[in-house]
């Protein structure tokens, strides 16, 4: 208990401090939802680690208990890309109005990757 368990609580526990001091100066922070952009069907079903490190930036939001959302944010190489917002405690509202106004000035929403035929 001690030695896993209230070592991970420390480190949670730090982690929500930054997030505190950062929602001192900003209203929603934004990013990337994963490092690299989509990748084929199946293609790193091999590799468990890689498919933990996709999931690398959103793991923070979690720990620290904020809200958080992913929203479509563009093509990269016709492949989609998510931009990830994390709103402070208890601001769900701000969150989704950010969002919303993303989506207004953007057409990223409409936007599809090409689908390759197979064959």
């Amino acid at each position: 208990y001690d030695a896993y368990y209230r070592k991970a609580q420390q480190i949670r526990r730090l982690i929500k401090n930054d997030f505190v001091k950062a929602f001192n100066s900003v209203d929603v922070i934004m990013g990337p939802t994963v490092p690299n952009t989509a990748f084929a069907l199946g293609e790193k079903s091999n590799d468990p680690v890689a498919m933990y490190l996709e999931d690398i930036y959103t793991i923070s939001t979690n720990l620290a208990g904020l809200p958080g959302m992913s929203i479509p944010a563009g093509l990269v190489d016709g492949k989609p890309a998510g931009l990830q917002l994390t709103g402070n405690y208890f601001a769900e509202a701000k969150l989704l109005n950010a969002a919303h106004q993303f989506q207004q000035a953007t057409d990223w929403h409409q936007q599809m990757p090409a689908i390759k035929a197979e064959g």
